[in-house]
């Protein structure tokens, strides 16, 4: 390992690296996730990023200077505050499938970019992921009513036909759903209340590509708008503003698709940090 890396490995305060070229940057971060993953916490890299587009742009260079490392990306809601417009189905899809991969054993060195603005938002606890989480195989008796009614409470909007992250569609025998962290959207083929058969689908023909033996299924939506949730909204909401607040559209529409800024004011399961203690920050400008 190099002086540099390990200047930054034992730095006690942060460390501002100037005048990098915009073309190294890739070089520079899967460098810090390889010193990050060799110290002795085998911790992570994170890059923050300006926007989603520089996210974007790091996350898929990385692996051409290093095909070893596993790169996540984390973007924030493409929605502004107060706005009364929801975070985008992939959006929202793309974040919780990284939380879930964060808690992952690592056997590689990792790197999360993530956008400025996701690096200020509240997130869910590890606990609270782990909890709403839940492997679905082939073979496994569970039934259809009750999936249909989880994957509600996950967050998922039913449609007639499967298109995006986050949504899910029944006919017949058949669930559509295209969950969090899937590349392709998935068919569960019934018999009775045994899954028969598991099938990946593409959603622009609708024709399926091949089989699959199980799949991780994770909430849709990390505000959960479940009776409890709204209740504890309402009232923080409360003793927040105040009780003239009842009358404010926010708790009048609770639960409405414009009160996501406000809504980790009743949220008992989210947190404001981004990493843990191991995790060596590089703030990519």
């Amino acid at each position: 390992m190099t002086e540099p890396l390990q200047r930054v490995l034992r730095a006690d305060k942060p460390l501002t690296l100037a005048g990098v070229p915009t073309g190294f940057l890739p070089w520079l971060a899967a460098d810090l996730a390889r010193a990050a993953h060799g110290s002795s916490k085998g911790g992570r890299a994170v890059a923050i990023v300006a926007d989603e587009a520089a996210m974007r742009a790091l996350a898929e260079t990385v692996p051409l200077f290093a095909p070893e490392l596993q790169v996540l990306t984390f973007p924030g809601w493409d929605c502004l505050p107060y706005d009364r417009a929801s975070p985008a189905l992939r959006v929202m899809a793309e974040r919780l499938a990284t939380l879930s991969a964060l808690q992952e054993k690592r056997e590689k060195p990792q790197l999360l970019v993530a956008t400025a603005s996701a690096a200020t938002q509240r997130l869910l606890t590890p606990f609270r992921v782990r909890q709403l989480t839940r492997r679905i195989a082939v073979g496994e008796r569970v039934e259809r009513e009750a999936l249909i009614g989880q994957l509600n409470a996950l967050g998922y909007q039913r449609a007639d036909t499967v298109a995006e992250h986050g949504e899910y569609a029944v006919r017949g025998s058949l669930i559509d759903l295209f969950p969090a962290g899937e590349e392709m959207a998935l068919r569960l083929d019934f018999f009775g209340d045994e899954i028969d058969s598991l099938r990946r689908f593409d959603p622009a023909d609708q024709r399926s590509t091949d089989k699959a033996k199980a799949f991780t299924l994770m909430p849709a939506s990390e505000a959960l708008l479940d009776a409890d949730s709204i209740k504890r909204f309402r009232s923080r909401y409360r003793e927040k503003f105040g009780a003239t607040a009842t009358q404010d559209h926010f708790t009048r529409r609770c639960p409405t698709a414009g009160a996501w800024r406000e809504w980790s004011i009743g949220c008992r399961c989210s947190r404001s940090a981004l990493g843990p203690s191991s995790t060596i920050s590089a703030k990519m400008t």
